[in-house]
């Protein structure tokens, strides 16, 4: 009668824990923006503002897999830098911050948008088409380079440069 008993409970427990399991799976943040859009956004130099205010230095790359680039950032984001031209350490940026890296090999637009405190990751070509859409999980592309010590934001060009 034991046997029985701890048979039916063993199996309970099986059962729920099986039906109970949630698949750790990927959901875009809800935005209502585009990867079109935000390449746009990327395009647009009269609303972006460069690192340190330096539209002619490329920075080498090196720490990454972009290649040389040029670092810009919109209003928004430019107004929360204030630690030499950076993000303080600890400090977020707030949402509508728009990072663009301008890749100069090939004219690549790697960006990150914040959007209800979460980032939004994409890459695109010099004509515009997507090649990391912003409803694509960044985890498999981004979050493990960004994700590094001494990171501000996940932004880590702040590390280097």
């Amino acid at each position: 009668m034991k046997i029985q008993f701890a048979k039916i409970i063993l199996l309970s427990i099986s059962s729920i824990s099986l039906f109970s399991c949630k698949y750790d799976t990927f959901k875009p943040p809800k935005s209502n923006f585009t990867d079109k859009q935000l390449y746009d956004s990327c395009k647009n130099t009269a609303t972006l503002v460069y690192y340190k205010n330096d539209p002619t230095t490329v920075h080498s790359g090196v720490h990454g897999p972009h290649g040389a680039f040029k670092l810009k950032f919109n209003k928004i984001a430019a107004l929360a830098l204030t630690d030499g031209g950076k993000l303080p350490e600890g400090k977020s940026f707030p949402d509508g911050s728009l990072v663009v890296k301008e890749v100069e090999s090939d004219g690549l637009f790697a960006f990150m948008y914040k959007n209800k405190s979460n980032w939004l990751w994409g890459e695109a070509k010099a004509d515009g088409t997507t090649v990391f859409s912003i409803n694509s999980d960044p985890k498999s592309a981004c979050i493990n380079c960004h994700n590094q010590t001494g990171q501000r934001d996940l932004t880590v060009s702040f590390k280097y440069y």
